[in-house]
Parts: structure tokens; C-alpha cells; sequence
């Protein structure tokens, strides 16, 4: 994969803004108030606090990540496309450090709250807006 680097200063960013919740997030913090607050969240579920919990979870993460990858590998790949590279860049690194914190930590660490949302982190906005990045981008290039 061309965007290693990407991947890897995406992922350290995640990294660090996890860390800084972990430390500084002792109570909620409201940005916005009634719409954006940052408070420190341990998600032991699935995307947008969806309670599946143990090795099905693991397990699941780990064949969509692969699932992702594979078509990537075998689809994408090849048409040297900067914005769809870009984009699976970023959701390789929000998947990955995501995975890595469940795996090894059972929980992934959550602080970004809208309200009447879920809690969630720079990785799941990887993620989440880049997959509906390469749905527009595919809606509008057919081929």
C-alpha cells in the first residue's frame, strides 16, 4: 500500500487524542452546549455502542477488516485512484487502531459525543466519513 505513512500518522493522532481523553476528560466538557461535549467513554460494543461483546466481537472486527482489505487489494487497488487510496487509508487506520484497542484492551476509547448520538472517536469519523466519501465517488464514477 502506497499511503503507509498516511495510515501511520492518522493512527498516532487517534492514538493521541485517546491518550488526552484518558487524561484530561475527568468530567464532561461542553463545547457546544446541548449539541457537542467531550467526556471519556470505555466502549466495550461495536460501532455506535451496539452491545456484542467477547471473542464474537473480535472476531467480527477482524473479518471486516480483512473483508475491507481483500477487496481493496483485489479491486481497488489496481485503478490508481488518489481519492479512493486516500480514502481507504483512512478507514484501514480507523479500523486498525480501533481493532488493536479491542483486542488488547477489550474496549475502545470513546470522548466525541453529539447528543442523541453515540460517543465516539477520531477513528470512527475516519471511517464513517470516508466510507460515505467512496459511496458518493462510486455513485458518480460507474465503471
Amino acid at each position: 500500500m502506497r499511503y503507509i505513512f498516511l495510515i501511520t500518522w492518522l493512527i498516532a493522532l487517534d492514538s493521541i487524542s485517546k491518550l488526552f481523553a484518558l487524561k484530561f476528560l475527568k468530567q464532561e466538557l461542553f463545547i457546544i452546549p446541548s449539541l457537542l461535549s467531550f467526556h471519556y467513554v470505555e466502549n466495550t460494543g461495536i460501532a455506535f455502542s451496539i452491545a456484542i461483546t467477547g471473542i464474537v466481537l473480535k472476531i467480527i472486527t477482524l473479518v471486516l477488516i480483512f473483508g475491507i482489505f481483500w477487496y481493496y487489494w483485489k479491486e481497488e487497488k489496481g485503478k490508481k485512484s488518489f481519492i479512493l487510496d486516500i480514502s481507504y487509508s483512512f478507514i484501514f487506520a480507523g479500523a486498525l487502531w480501533n481493532a488493536w484497542e479491542r483486542i488488547f484492551r477489550w474496549y475502545v476509547t470513546d470522548f466525541i459525543s453529539l447528543e442523541y448520538f453515540a460517543v465516539f472517536n477520531l477513528a470512527d469519523s475516519y471511517i464513517t466519513l470516508w466510507a460515505c466519501w467512496i459511496l458518493y465517488y462510486y455513485s458518480k464514477n460507474k465503471n
